[in-house]
């Protein structure tokens, strides 16, 4: 991201200048009454330039500019918050992994479209596929720690009694101690942290742990994707082996022969989770803390991406199984 001095985003209409104060500016792309205006870097100032249509970047708009595009709470808070210049490669890291993440999703479904005329060498190229996604989803969460940890460094506490402790730059160090998993008690004591923001690190331990265990395996311990077949709705795992036998999403009319279920749901929701987290995290901080005004008022943060329609698909696929899940807990649950 090229540095300007700040003085020059005065000729942006839409940024809030009283409130820039160092931060940075996520994108300088703006969709408003229906046409884009793109104002990139020449010199030490900007220039504004007129595009058709962008195909793939983060813009802002009050509405977005097709019903395609993506909005994420984590991206729109730290865009429009917590922009400070520490966080900012975390920030470009989680949004570039978002990116591939989309990508991994819709090839998955080109693969298994694909199978017949690739022969022999699909079950490679998908096996392929799912380790780098948990290798991605996995990298998130320390790059999400990143982020936390260096807002929790600048922030000042309004209440003095509290001991606020440096956070570590692993997650996994912060949701474990001593070899044990994390308790709120440890949580607070370690590190001082509200009760709201601890909550969350105890709500995605576990999913965590699982993530953190698969990905080392297959990437440091020589451990194999279990084989993966297909039919001609998707490709299927067997529910007996990991990483996707602890997994309660799949509906009965999905369920194959020889225990045979359909992957596309497992690695949606592998996603879903990891997104879900940083979404939590996001919503914590800015409940629990005083951050600076918007820099863009009025407009949010949205994300413009070729393959956002089928990773839209996939998440709200995963959110109805999840609420399906809950639904029959519940009666269950009141017997």
């Amino acid at each position: 991201m090229t540095t300007v001095d700040a003085s020059h985003l005065s000729v942006i209409p839409y940024i809030d200048m009283k409130s820039v104060d160092g931060r940075f500016l996520s994108s300088s792309l703006f969709f408003d009454e229906g046409r884009w205006r793109l104002w990139t870097p020449v010199g030490t100032g900007f220039i504004e330039l007129k595009i058709v249509e962008p195909l793939e970047m983060l813009y802002f708009a009050r509405s977005p500019a097709s019903e395609r595009d993506l909005r994420f709470h984590f991206l729109d808070f730290v865009a429009q918050r917590a922009a400070f210049p520490e966080v900012l490669l975390g920030f470009s890291g989680i949004s570039d992994d978002l990116l591939n993440l989309t990508a991994v999703l819709s090839k998955v479904q080109l693969l298994h479209s694909s199978r017949e005329a690739v022969g022999d060498g699909i079950k490679r190229m998908i096996t392929t596929e799912i380790e780098y996604l948990f290798s991605v989803c996995r990298s998130v969460f320390d790059l999400l720690q990143e982020i936390i940890s260096r807002l929790w460094a600048s922030i000042k506490l309004t209440d003095a009694s509290i001991n606020k402790k440096p956070l570590k730059s692993s997650f996994n160090d912060m949701v474990t101690f001593r070899g044990e998993p994390a308790t709120l008690e440890t949580l607070q004591s370690r590190f001082g942290l509200p009760v709201p923001l601890a909550n969350v690190y105890l709500r995605f331990a576990e999913f965590f742990a699982d993530l953190r265990s698969i990905r080392d395996n297959l990437m440091h311990h020589g451990s194999a994707v279990q084989t993966v077949f297909a039919d001609d709705g998707d490709f299927l795992v067997s529910k007996h082996l990991r990483p996707f036998s602890t997994m309660q999403i799949w509906r009965e009319d999905e369920r194959r022969p020889n225990d045979l279920l359909p992957l596309s749901p497992a690695l949606g929701m592998v996603v879903y989770r990891t997104l879900s987290a940083c979404e939590a995290f996001s919503l914590a901080l800015e409940a629990t803390f005083v951050f600076p005004p918007p820099l863009v008022p009025e407009m949010g943060l949205f994300l413009r991406c070729p393959l956002a329609e089928r990773f839209s698909a996939a998440m709200r696929d995963c959110a109805e199984r999840l609420e399906e899940v809950a639904s029959a807990v519940e009666p269950a649950a009141s017997q």
